[in-house]
């Protein structure tokens, strides 16, 4: 189990980083503490930034060396998933980044998105759907179905409309 705190001190050279003139950016961390991880994000993304409550760990991540680097969506989306590895989760919105806990995550603060928008997010993106169901009952369906949600989500059957609202990353939705 990786320990609270980073072994040695972090690199602040690594967090100086910017897109490059193709808009893409190369990086590697080593030890770098959540707050400074997410300043950085919003600083390529120019976005504000917004949490009150981050992991108590510390990030270790490279891109490849022979890659030609990654937008700052993807940026977004690559840290959103090592963020939801942790219970958390970052929500992009026009006005800025904020990040939450997915345990006791308000749901009006989730983006909502229709089914069929699915297959045009980035996969790690944390999103609320709602489906329509034809063939099976709400109630049934949502049983079926929580082998697909991971545990940041949240699948709840609305059975007067027969629908299920499903909160989740994108990759888990889109099964």
């Amino acid at each position: 189990t990786r320990q609270g705190k980073a072994p040695g001190k972090p690199d602040p050279r690594e967090l100086a980083v910017a897109p490059d003139p193709d808009g893409h950016v190369k990086f590697s961390f080593y030890g770098q503490k959540w707050d400074d991880v997410v300043e950085w994000v919003g600083r390529i993304s120019g976005l504000s930034v917004d949490w009150t409550e981050l992991p108590g760990d510390y990030l270790n991540l490279r891109t490849p060396p022979a890659s030609r680097g990654y937008t700052p969506e993807e940026i977004r989306d690559l840290i959103n998933k090592h963020l939801l590895a942790r219970g958390y989760t970052m929500i992009v919105q026009p006005e800025g980044i904020s990040v939450h806990a997915t345990e006791g995550l308000n749901n009006a603060l989730v983006p909502r998105i229709r089914a069929s928008e699915l297959h045009t997010r980035m996969p790690y993106e944390f999103v609320k759907v709602s489906f329509r169901l034809d063939w099976i009952v709400a109630e049934q369906a949502a049983e079926e179905f929580k082998a697909y949600i991971s545990a940041n989500g949240k699948l709840i059957a609305l059975n007067t409309t027969n629908r299920i609202e499903a909160m989740d990353a994108v990759a888990n939705l889109r099964q």
